[in-house]
């Protein structure tokens, strides 16, 4: 197993995150209930601030 480094390990979460997203994407696609959809896009959302927020640590991170 590899040891990585704190910039590593936030780009793994940013990669993740980015899966997630188009995973519920998928899911918001696929999905027949309008109460479900709506929660569905309320979680797309909280991941899109995620991913902001990741990608602005990553730009800002010093070495």
């Amino acid at each position: 197993m590899q040891n990585k480094n704190a910039r590593q390990r936030v780009q793994d979460a940013y990669t993740q995150l980015q899966t997630c997203k188009d995973n519920l994407n998928q899911a918001v696609n696929s999905v027949e209930k309008q109460q479900n959809k709506v929660q569905i896009q309320s979680t797309i959302a909280a991941i899109d601030n995620a991913i902001t927020t990741a990608n602005r640590t990553l730009s800002n991170y010093q070495e």
